[in-house]
């Protein structure tokens, strides 16, 4: 999920400012195995009464893509770890438990910098519209 003015494959947000699984200065893309896990990474991680509008946009990580796994992290362990990861350049796709919900599904971060990076595509972006049960006013 990202903000609706964006691409999907923008690392200016993770440049900008640290997370996790990265220090801020690293370009990294932060994605997620389902649409709803999207949705609750936003909502923890940038939301508020007021958000900036929002897209969800499918990626396509093809079968040749090697994927690496890794077991949970708490900082500032996982952050180190996601840094040498994108430093090292040791694949395009880095899988991550969610703490979001109980380490029971995957977010997937990506390293545009990575050669096989080229080979992962994504679909047009479609707007997303949070459940007024939310109580979020989209900007």
């Amino acid at each position: 999920m990202h903000r609706a003015s964006q691409d999907a494959f923008d690392t200016t947000g993770a440049f900008l400012k640290k997370g996790r699984w990265h220090s801020a200065g690293i370009r990294i893309l932060y994605s997620a195995q389902y649409a709803s896990l999207a949705v609750l990474e936003t909502l923890v991680n940038v939301g508020g009464p007021d958000l900036p509008g929002r897209a969800m946009t499918r990626i396509i990580i093809p079968d040749s893509c090697f994927v690496e796994h890794v077991p949970w992290m708490d900082e500032p362990h996982s952050r180190r770890f996601g840094d040498a990861w994108i430093q090292e350049e040791r694949c395009a796709v880095l899988a991550v438990p969610s703490i979001v919900v109980n380490k029971m599904e995957l977010n997937f971060l990506l390293n545009p910098a990575h050669s096989d990076f080229n080979g992962i595509t994504h679909e047009s972006a479609q707007e997303f519209v949070f459940d007024p049960r939310f109580g979020i006013d989209t900007l």
